[in-house]
């Protein structure tokens, strides 16, 4: 099957990755079928690259990613605000659509980057809203078993930045069901949210959030900066000056993975050393899938 040679930095918003991926995009759920039989192991499943740190690997890996496509992009109303949604469609997408049909529930979420199956593989969440409370079903492909793959939402399986998806779960679509609203009201509240965000946000390339919150009480972008964590620098990535829970790559360069690797674990030991607490990364790393 036809492939794309490509660096990982080019494929991640942190433009983090020196090594090479052979992308495949396959534009049906045939070519689909066909690529991933011809590849001699199963392919790495990359969404946006919004949260996840390439790799400085020597050998290109091979990686899958849905296109836009009619079949991977579907919009599909089996109900008064159900909708069945293709995975290859992105959150801020999906939740303008919805809006104009007079659904709402998905504005708090609407400034997270990525695709929908980015989102509900890492159980996207802000400003107290889960995605895990809209989905009634999901439907993929294990790569592994190289069987279907179906949840449905009484087998649960949700929590804080994790969701029932497995790392070898190759999502294709879902339902979600949203609430009536009216579709001004809910383009205003979208667009508040990504005011909100540019307003925020740290500018430059970056992944979001590095480390998970550990409790509602002690935030990691606190015990960051007063373990001394900003302006922490290693390669093209630095600590943000306005965020301590924010890495930038300061010149929009690809950079080495093994340096933001080195600066993560930095900030991880400071907070360590200082408070006894452990942080969790909320980042995913192409070295560990």
């Amino acid at each position: 099957m036809r492939y794309i040679l490509h660096q990982w930095a080019g494929l991640c918003s942190l433009r983090a990755g020196l090594g090479q991926v052979r992308l495949y995009e396959p534009a049906t759920q045939d070519e689909l079928w066909e690529t991933l039989r011809s590849l001699e192991r199963p392919p790495l499943i990359l969404a946006r690259g919004s949260n996840l740190v390439g790799a400085d690997n020597a050998q290109a890996m091979p990686v899958l990613r849905l296109p836009k496509s009619a079949e991977f992009a579907l919009v599909e109303q089996l109900g008064p605000c159900v909708f069945k949604l293709g995975a290859a469609l992105s959150l801020l997408e999906t939740a303008k659509l919805l809006a104009a049909k007079g659904c709402g529930g998905l504005a708090a979420l609407a400034g997270i980057p990525g695709s929908l199956g980015g989102a509900l593989a890492m159980n996207a969440g802000a400003n107290g809203e889960e995605i895990a409370a809209r989905v009634r079903e999901m439907r993929g492909w294990d790569l592994r078993s190289n069987q279907p793959w179906k949840w449905q939402r009484e087998q649960g399986g949700w929590g804080y930045r994790r969701s029932p998806i497995g790392k070898d779960i190759l999502i294709l679509e879902t339902i979600l069901e949203l609430q009536p609203a009216h579709p001004e009201e809910e383009k205003a509240a979208i667009d508040a949210e990504l005011r909100r965000r540019r307003m925020t946000n740290p500018k430059g390339a970056s992944a979001g959030s590095v480390f998970r919150n550990p409790d509602a009480q002690n935030p990691a972008g606190r015990l960051l900066e007063q373990a001394g964590c900003k302006d922490l620098a290693q390669g093209l990535f630095r600590v943000s000056q306005k965020h301590a829970n924010w890495i930038i790559n300061t010149e929009r360069k690809p950079g080495s993975a093994t340096d933001c690797r080195l600066l993560v674990n930095e900030m991880k030991a400071r907070v360590l050393e200082k408070f006894a607490v452990e942080l969790q990364c909320e980042w995913k790393w192409a070295a560990e899938l």
